[in-house]
């Protein structure tokens, strides 16, 4: 009886970690447009309660999400272990390039990665905007839930614009930058 109990745990453990893996732009993706009421449209500055939450970066340092409020802003939820999320941030680095001058804001967050190889990474792929860590807090925040990458568009006041579950390309990202700025 010993060995089916193994087998159910590790097919349990294989599930799991499929449900949490990556998505692409093929299967398991979606574009949410929020409603117009609850928490993710909430557009609020600082005040916002979804804002009142730290996160470290890669050197360690926390960081209050708060303090990236009140700019256009992209959220990247990523992995360095993740191959639809590196695919689409040579994407996302045309994006910031051209739309930094207007305001527009990039903040990586890391899922399930350790702080030195997301700094290493981002060094040697010149990935120039704000790389924190991804915890709990940042995730139940921004309902992160059917995997990554998911990208999550914010307006200056904070108000969620659109996310995309799933791997997207400039095209997708230009369209979604240009609604919030």
């Amino acid at each position: 009886m010993k060995p089916i109990r193994i087998i159910f745990a590790l097919f349990l453990s294989m599930t799991l970690i499929c449900l949490l893996s990556c998505g692409d732009s093929e299967s398991g993706s979606s574009d949410k447009t929020p409603q117009t009421s609850g928490e993710t449209t909430s557009n609020t500055e600082s005040s916002d309660s979804r804002f009142a939450f730290s996160v470290p970066d890669v050197e360690g340092n926390m960081h209050q999400f708060s303090d990236f409020v009140g700019k256009p802003l992209i959220i990247n939820f990523w992995g360095t272990w993740c191959p639809p999320c590196r695919r689409e941030l040579p994407d996302l680095k045309r994006i910031y390039s051209e739309f930094k001058p207007q305001g527009l804001e990039i903040i990586g967050l890391a899922v399930n990665d350790q702080p030195e190889k997301v700094k290493s990474f981002a060094g040697k792929e010149g990935l120039g905007w704000v790389m924190l860590i991804a915890n709990r807090e940042a995730a139940t925040a921004f309902e992160l839930g059917m995997g990554v990458p998911t990208t999550i568009f914010l307006d200056k006041d904070g108000k969620e614009i659109t996310r995309a579950v799933g791997m997207r390309d400039y095209n997708y990202f230009k369209e979604q930058v240009q609604k919030i700025l």
